[in-house]
């Protein structure tokens, strides 16, 4: 939220500053964040890891944070601007994949607080809500004007998930509940021996 001063004019001509408040999300030019979503291909090595030198670029596009993340953002921020401890839950954490949309056809929308059908296949992760996820990691970039991006990624190993057509993905705070971000994509056959990466890239 900021506040702005802005003049206002008598019929007797005299000025007196009125204070205006603005809420952030009410200007579009002031997103919270944005981004985008690229899903990636790589054999696996005999040890299970992916063979970067021989990947390949299975999608990318638009990333939509949905109503529930800007919440997460906005309570992060007020632990912050507070001088409290950050609120540990509402840090982003594990990657979600699901095969209900469709091939892309269903479109993600602000409201959304889940995947449409989320696979439940073992995975290498937590299973905390039943559900398990893997584990997103982070690295920040140096910035670039006039903005600042994390890189956050996850795989589905060579093992896990074969067979599935992943046409979602989406990812989930550290409470492992409340959806911080979802993009629906044409769907991507999962292969035995191959490991998929996703990397999310935010924008703030």
């Amino acid at each position: 939220m900021s506040k702005n001063v802005r003049w206002t004019q008598t019929a007797g001509g005299l000025l007196y500053p009125e204070e205006v408040t603005f809420h952030a999300h009410m200007r579009e030019r002031h997103a919270i964040c944005d981004g985008a979503l690229a899903i990636f291909e790589f054999p696996a090595l005999a040890d299970g890891s992916p063979d970067r030198s021989r990947g390949r670029l299975l999608d990318i596009g638009q990333n939509l944070i949905v109503n529930s993340g800007r919440a997460a953002i906005a309570e992060l921020q007020r632990h912050t601007a507070d001088g409290a401890a950050a609120a540990g839950v509402f840090d982003l954490g594990y990657l979600a994949v699901g095969t209900g949309s469709g091939g892309g056809a269903i479109s993600p929308v602000p409201g959304d607080t889940a995947l449409a059908t989320e696979g439940t296949d073992p995975v290498a992760g937590p299973v905390v809500s039943g559900v398990p996820r893997p584990l997103c990691s982070v690295s920040t970039p140096p910035p670039g004007p006039p903005f600042m991006s994390n890189l956050w990624s996850a795989q589905i190993g060579s093992t896990e998930l074969n067979g599935s057509a992943i046409d979602e993905a989406g990812i989930f705070c550290l409470d492992d509940a409340t959806l911080y971000c979802y993009r629906t994509f044409a769907a991507q056959t999962k292969s035995a021996g191959f490991v998929m990466e996703f990397r999310w890239t935010h924008i703030f």
